[in-house]
């Protein structure tokens, strides 16, 4: 029987997405993919061709991807519609709060700042603009663990980085905060990332009511500012209702 098309370009984006974590051979990538080497070599050597890969020369033969997938994603970045939509609303909130704000997106176990506004002397504070930050340890990346639940036991379901002594690393209790957060519409960061660094984030709802991102603000100090829950989440809101207004 043929197989459907769409089927082969689902095996080769996740083929891809394998490669983004790490260098790969050709029987670890069919391992994954639980294909035959020999069709797993065949799609690598295409891709290959097509410069979305390089490839090691040694015994080992590692398939790794390339800038063209990079370039590829920040195209998409730049034209999405929750970007176009995020910018401003970013700038009022630094505006507004005079921290550094920024709107993040889940990333397998990380959180991508896909919108950055630096304010004050808080630009050393991350994330900064394309950075990957680890979801379990940041303000935006809880917001989204709260409302994401599948997504949220895969970050839990392996070890948890200690960044900082605040740093929660049991699972259990990482879970029981990010329900919290859930709850009361926003989650926080005492210096769990950073030493001396707090945040603030809220989430991003699409129109069908995913939380598709996160909406924080970032700055010095140990203690987070009596009104800048509302800001946070006032804003956030504002961003959900333009992104549904600008449903179809």
């Amino acid at each position: 029987m043929r197989l459907p098309e769409a089927w082969f370009v689902t095996r080769t984006m996740r083929a891809l997405e394998v490669l983004a974590f790490q260098p790969r051979s050709a029987p670890q990538v069919a391992e994954v993919l639980q294909v035959h080497p020999r069709t797993a070599r065949r799609l690598l050597n295409r891709l290959l061709e097509e410069g979305y890969v390089t490839r090691t020369e040694d015994a080992k033969r590692l398939y790794s991807p390339t800038l063209r997938i990079v370039a590829l994603a920040g195209q998409v970045v730049e034209r999405c519609e929750l970007s176009l939509a995020a910018a401003p609303v970013v700038a009022r909130l630094r505006e507004h709060t005079g921290r550094t704000t920024h709107l993040m997106v889940p990333s397998y176990r990380s959180a991508l700042c896909l919108v950055h506004s630096a304010g004050g002397d808080d630009g050393a504070a991350r994330p900064h603009l394309r950075e990957l930050v680890p979801c379990h340890c940041t303000a935006a990346g809880k917001a989204l663990m709260g409302e994401r639940a599948p997504w949220r036991e895969s970050v839990l379901d392996l070890p948890l980085e200690r960044h900082t002594a605040r740093t929660i690393t049991d699972p259990d209790a990482l879970r029981a905060e990010v329900e919290a957060a859930a709850r009361r519409g926003y989650a926080t960061e005492l210096g769990e990332y950073q030493a001396g660094v707090t945040a603030l984030a809220a989430p991003v709802f699409s129109p069908a009511g995913e939380a598709v991102a996160a909406l924080g603000a970032t700055g010095s100090g140990d203690e987070l500012p009596d009104d800048l829950a509302g800001q946070v989440v006032e804003h956030a809101r504002e961003l959900t209702a333009a992104l549904e207004a600008g449903r179809g």
